[in-house]
């Protein structure tokens, strides 16, 4: 039976401590980021490693500055829209956001080395570049919608599980299973079941209804870029060395709100069970900022005229993340009992560090005289290598236990080919990034294509490229069949490079 009597109040609480928020999956989130790069290297798949002579190779593979015979400028905005194709129990839904943005600015100084008089020109070390760019690395921009009716459970037998593993304080309501419990969501009973259980079908079936509708909203904005220095230098004409450093920021907002309907057994003033309808509605509000650095060293070796080989390490990112995140918890009961509550926003701040994993890429490039060329190349992460470090309140040994189990290392693989007609270069190009987790998800499939022209001392590059890929989402979880939104995630982006070369 039931142990207590409804509160017809509002509560509003105010509380800090340790958040709710998942920090694994942030940081595993963080750690996805893509090379920035010119709109030529998007449309031979993002394969830049061997290919040399791009400002890509500042940010890439800092060995390809060694190329350069020139000094060069250039500039290169993008247009994102996401589309999210949704299914969610029986219920497909269709959600879409676009966005401009300033994807890549880049700058080389070329600086020959002096020759000795009488010396061969093409002998030892015959330049020295350097180069500088702005890369936007990751898009957070996203807008995910599903609803459905739920058969099978609620989202308070969640709320039933937490209070059944943390215990419940009615007098001082300060967490989620507390404010479930005010809300009469969730009760304790005596019935030789858990302690506490949910008020709404399936563990009461005396609240009448056996379905619940469940909506759920999801906004995402924000990006990381990087900052990039790297120099390149030029042996021979042969071998080809390089070493950048990398100081990266990002900023990353997400607003989601889980709403279900449906109806609930809640006893009245008279200690009388009633069905009551209600609507409740689960907030979580996160605005997260950070700022890391990394380092790379590069090379390219030809050992023919026609092939290049090339391969780069990149240490991790070590992070130090500024999280804010909030929840809070509104019920409305429209009929039988008439009650309102409102709990939250709980403000959770944070600050933590974290590092990326290492990665190592290697590729090859083979030019078909003054034709074009043909490249590919792969690259290793092992994700489950991502950690977290302690902070004030902070433990991050359940976070760092989640990465290991849920995570593994992927293998992104680009490859692509351009083709000269005098001015006019015809791109195109494939690449796969590796899905980081284990059982959830899909690899993103990446189909680019794109046209340069040269003139003078100007280029300008253009390339679409389309990316589509899988992803689950659990809006919450519990000790039976948890609710799971399937979604197929698809980006058409367009990237326009202008560029000078003097």
């Amino acid at each position: 039976m039931k142990t207590k009597h409804i509160l017809t109040v509002v509560a509003i609480v105010a509380i800090t401590q340790t958040s709710y928020a998942q920090y694994s999956q942030d940081a595993i989130r963080f750690s996805t980021s893509q090379t920035g790069s010119t709109a030529r290297i998007k449309a031979i798949g993002n394969a830049q490693t061997a290919v040399g002579g791009d400002m890509s190779n500042i940010s890439g593979n800092p060995a390809g500055l060694g190329f350069f015979t020139k000094s060069e400028l250039s500039i290169t905005p993008e247009f994102n829209k996401f589309g999210a194709s949704t299914y969610y129990l029986g219920q497909g839904s269709e959600s879409n956001t676009s966005n401009l943005n300033f994807n890549n600015a880049s700058a080389v100084l070329y600086s020959r080395l002096n020759t000795p008089s009488g010396g061969n020109k093409e002998q030892g070390w015959l330049s020295f570049n350097v180069g500088a760019s702005y890369n936007r690395t990751n898009d957070f921009y996203q807008t995910i919608n599903y609803n459905g009716n739920n058969t099978a459970n609620s989202i308070s037998n969640y709320y039933a599980n937490l209070a059944n593993g943390q215990g419940v304080d009615v007098n001082n309501p300060y967490t989620l299973q507390d404010w479930a419990y005010v809300h009469n969501l969730i009760d304790q009973y005596s019935n030789g079941g858990p302690t506490y259980q949910s008020n709404v079908f399936p563990y009461n079936s005396a609240a009448g209804s056996k379905t619940v509708n469940q909506t759920n909203s999801i906004t995402r904005e924000g990006g990381q870029t990087e900052f990039s220095i790297s120099g390149g230098a030029n042996y021979s004409n042969t071998f080809y060395l390089g070493f950048g450093i990398g100081i990266t920021s990002l900023r990353y907002n997400s607003i989601n709100t889980f709403t279900e309907t449906g109806t609930a057994s809640v006893l009245n003033s008279s200690n009388v069970p009633t069905n009551s309808n209600y609507v409740s509605s689960y907030s979580q509000n996160q605005a997260t900022t950070g700022s890391g650095f990394n380092a790379r060293l590069g090379f390219i070796y030809k050992p023919d005229p026609a092939v290049r080989i090339g391969a780069t390490l990149t240490t991790p990112t070590w992070y130090t993340i500024d999280d804010d995140y909030s929840e809070g918890l509104n019920t409305n009961y429209k009929t039988g009992v008439i009650a309102t509550y409102a709990n939250g926003p709980a403000d959770y701040p944070l600050t933590y560090n974290f590092h990326t994993p290492l990665k190592v890429s290697g590729g090859v490039a083979v030019f078909l005289g003054t034709v074009g060329f043909i490249t590919g190349d792969v690259e290793y992460l092992d994700y489950s290598s991502t950690r977290l470090t302690n902070a004030d309140g902070y433990d991050a040994s359940n976070d760092n236990h989640d990465i290991k189990s849920l995570y593994r290392s992927t293998v992104n693989a680009h490859a692509g080919a351009e083709v000269k007609l005098d001015q006019l270069y015809l791109r195109g190009g494939y690449g796969i990034q590796g899905n980081p987790q284990r059982n959830y998800g899909s690899d993103l499939k990446t189909i680019s294509g794109g046209l340069g022209y040269r003139f003078m001392n100007y280029y300008i590059d253009a390339t679409y490229t389309n990316v589509q890929g899988t992803q689950s989402i659990f809006p919450y979880t519990t000790t039976t069949l948890s609710p799971q939104a399937d979604v197929s995630k698809t980006y058409d982006n367009v990237f326009v490079t202008f560029g000078l070369r003097f």
